[in-house]
């Protein structure tokens, strides 16, 4: 997202969609390494396909980090407001579903209030993050 834009622009409503990631076993390898989480549940379909988790749960495969997911929504908005010299203040995620290899996922955020301080002007953010299915898998609500 590169148009230019200024804070009277922005209408509440206003949306707008992150670019689509495919996550890949790679890029999960490669997040567990950067952020040296060696946690089995981002390596080793074996120990997935064999344990239980809370309330019966099981997985299919390995998974991705939440973080890493959550890189997706920084990403999205810094993209957005970077070029207009603005930046994000607080994302505080809420993670629904696991993000799975072979997901294609993208980021949704939509303006739901602007605020003027002293300090500042301001957007109020809602942030989701879906699958290729539609499944919610993060949200940000503010």
């Amino acid at each position: 997202m590169t148009q230019k834009f200024t804070f009277d622009d922005i209408d509440i409503g206003y949306s707008f969609d992150g670019p689509a990631v495919s996550v890949t076993r790679e890029m999960i390898k490669e997040f567990a390494m950067a952020s040296f989480d060696n946690n089995p549940l981002h390596w080793d379909d074996a120990f997935m396909s064999e344990t239980m988790f809370a309330n019966g749960k099981k997985f299919d495969s390995i998974i991705g980090h939440g973080l890493m997911t959550y890189s997706f929504m920084v990403r999205a908005m810094t993209d957005w407001l970077w070029p207009e010299n603005g930046d994000h203040r607080r994302l505080e995620p809420r993670f629904r579903s696991p993000v799975y290899p072979g997901d294609t996922v993208r980021v949704h955020v939509t303006v739901r209030d602007k605020k003027e301080t002293r300090k500042g002007k301001w957007l109020v953010c809602d942030l989701s993050v879906a699958n290729q299915n539609g499944d919610g898998l993060a949200e940000i609500a503010a």
